[in-house]
């Protein structure tokens, strides 16, 4: 059964089709707000959700880019279908979704900003891989944000160091921390 909600995100309203089987679907998820309430996004830039669920974070960055434009991605099938359905029912110009593994229908594309709110659940590995996929998609001096759950900050910290060659501590929130690490 399908959810509506509206949410009001740093000023804009955003409303939401959500259903059973997809990440958070009663609602945005608090980790998702922190990174929406901190995220740094540029306008006139590429920007890349990366597991994109029903386009919450990317479509605040597209509203905050509207000279830009914002690529949603996720693997799932219903994410993706509804992340569509979302896109238009808040009349979003600026952004396309695709059914994409990691980064796999983006090809060569690279990003000025890459967000995301990786599935941690999935394991280290995973998440090692997807930081490294991150920098391999992103232009020079383009920048990752992350939010994860706070106990899992040791081991990104680690992860974004190696792969980055840095990392920084956006913001702590109550379970979660925005961390982002620049391309140089």
């Amino acid at each position: 059964m399908d959810n509506l909600i509206t949410e009001n995100l740093r000023g804009f309203e955003i409303k939401l089709k959500t259903k059973s089987g997809v990440f958070s679907k009663s609602g945005i998820d608090a980790g998702s707000k922190l990174l929406i309430d901190n995220m740094e996004v540029s306008d006139g830039t590429l920007v890349a959700d990366l597991g994109c669920g029903t386009g919450a974070v990317g479509f605040i960055a597209a509203k905050l880019n509207p000279s830009g434009y914002v690529h949603l991605l996720d693997d799932h099938l219903r994410s993706v279908e509804l992340a569509k359905e979302n896109a238009d029912l808040n009349n979003l110009k600026n952004v396309e979704v695709f059914l994409s593994d990691l980064f796999s229908t983006a090809e060569n594309r690279t990003y000025n900003l890459i967000l995301s709110n990786p599935p941690q659940h999935l394991g280290n590995g995973f998440l090692e891989d997807c930081a490294s996929e991150c920098f391999n998609h992103l232009k020079p001096r383009g920048v990752v944000f992350w939010v994860i759950q706070n106990h899992l900050k040791p081991v990104i910290v680690r992860i974004f160091e190696k792969t980055f060659g840095n990392c920084k501590v956006v913001v702590h929130g109550k379970d979660h921390v925005v961390l982002s690490a620049k391309k140089d």
